[in-house]
């Protein structure tokens, strides 16, 4: 019988959320300006082709994930179905991270274009190689409610902590090392993260047997779980709707507030650090409550506190529009945290019903399918934001757009308020409970 992941285990396994969370931030933050900016030492690109070789990147991203899955899951080796992805994948994601920031040309041009988009799908490829089997892991892990909520409040913490690292350091990095500097620091600093989890022996603490579904068989069964469609659409209307609010922060805090775009770090900062301060808040809710119940008190202070993003700008309740900006977006944080932590414990409880659908463990292919669908609905929402921005205006002269975001993405979360109504929790957390028994 496989044995009970001990409390540096856990450590050692989220800790590499940390790196990989780094790493990604610093290509969201930087890789636009480093190739179409003279400040950043280009241009080495324009800025309609690097758009262009992103959204190639991203269909690489959204095709892999299931792909990835099915090969993690189906996968036979001595270390076990997840962990040669982990050693195999780390390496060669770092090793892409660091040459994406080395073009070929020191001027515009097609060779910098075809490298890009090369080094781009690779790029996303080995990301998914990664971090699709990393997360299939938490569910063979942590085999109770309790520890997959104690390991998602582990890996949120080390996500965001990650996030930081990138967000304060790379800027100060920069300025004393330059940017090769910084992404070879930043890269090694990840992967050394990303290879703690090594440590843990796979089949010391994971059971299961490989799988043997086909993709299509697999991926038809997967939308068979009841539990797992009803969470995937309340998921994905969330992101959906708070994307929208993500994507309209710098045009918050310099058109609603006049303020420098500099300043928007100083909004982001109030919002995740307060989710930080509430995860242990989560833990223990979602352990005494359930998951459901904490999900569904989230979704509905996030309908509570988004509409009043359209009176951002204007002094409210004695507080100037700096002051009252500032409460909103750390109000924001205390839902928030909910959301960092719970639906990676929820899709590891929803994968114990598989074995009752197919007779398998084929945690990744649930991982897989989330992430395909995310992806596309973040693509769609950032489409819709700009409809919202185009239409109704993004300036300080015409800012109805902006002020109606906020609405917007409260109309999505209500709609996954409604959905999460359904998800049938007792049901979800039947196998573990049996498991429990067993025990």
């Amino acid at each position: 019988m496989a044995r009970k992941l001990p409390l540096h285990g856990k450590i050692l396994y989220a800790a590499s959320s940390a790196g990989w969370a780094m790493t990604d931030r610093i290509v969201v933050t930087w890789l636009l300006f480093y190739y179409v900016s003279a400040e950043g030492g280009g241009p080495f690109l324009g800025s309609l082709a690097f758009g262009s070789v992103m959204i190639l990147g991203r269909v690489v991203d959204a095709v892999a994930d299931p792909l990835v899955a099915l090969w993690s899951d189906n996968f036979r080796g001595r270390l076990g179905r997840r962990m040669p992805f982990l050693l195999a994948g780390g390496m060669l994601y770092v090793a892409v991270f660091i040459a994406l920031f080395h073009p070929p040309a020191a001027a515009p041009g097609i060779i910098n274009a075809v490298y890009l988009t090369v080094l781009t799908g690779a790029y996303y490829f080995f990301f998914t190689v990664y971090v699709c089997p990393y997360l299939a892991l938490m569910p063979e892990l942590a085999r109770t409610p309790d520890d997959r909520v104690d390991l998602a409040t582990l890996r949120a913490v080390f996500s965001l902590l990650g996030v930081a690292a990138a967000l304060v350091g790379s800027g100060r990095l920069i300025g004393s090392l330059g940017f090769s500097g910084m992404v070879l620091g930043m890269g090694l600093s990840g992967m050394l993260l990303m290879y703690l989890p090594a440590l843990i022996k796979e089949k010391d603490y994971a059971s299961a047997e490989p799988a043997s579904l086909g993709l299509v068989e697999a991926i038809t069964t997967t939308l068979k779980n009841q539990a797992f469609r009803i969470y995937l659409a309340g998921n994905a209307t969330f992101w959906f709707g708070f994307n929208i609010v993500t994507l309209g922060l710098p045009f918050y805090v310099t058109v609603l507030l006049s303020l420098d775009k500099e300043a928007t770090s100083i909004f982001f900062a109030a919002t995740f650090g307060v989710a930080v301060l509430c995860f242990p808040l989560v833990n223990i809710l979602a352990k005494r409550i359930g998951h459901k119940a904490v999900m569904l008190g989230s979704l509905f202070l996030f309908v509570l506190v988004l509409p009043c993003f359209f009176f951002l700008g204007r002094p409210l309740f004695c507080l100037s529009s700096y002051s009252f900006a500032m409460l909103l977006l750390a109000l924001a944080g205390v839902p928030l945290s909910s959301l960092f932590v719970l639906p990676d414990a929820m899709v590891a409880s929803i994968t114990d019903l598989e074995e009752g659908l197919s007779g398998q463990r084929r945690e990744a292919m649930y991982f897989g399918t989330q992430g395909l669908v995310l992806k596309v609905v973040l693509g769609l929402s950032t489409f819709v934001t700009g409809v919202i921005l185009q239409i109704f205006g993004s300036t300080a002269a015409t800012p109805l757009g902006v002020r109606l975001t906020g609405v917007v993405a409260a109309f999505f979360v209500l709609i996954g308020f409604f959905i999460f109504l359904r998800y049938p929790e007792k049901e979800v957390l039947a196998p573990a409970g049996s498991k429990n028994a067993s025990i």
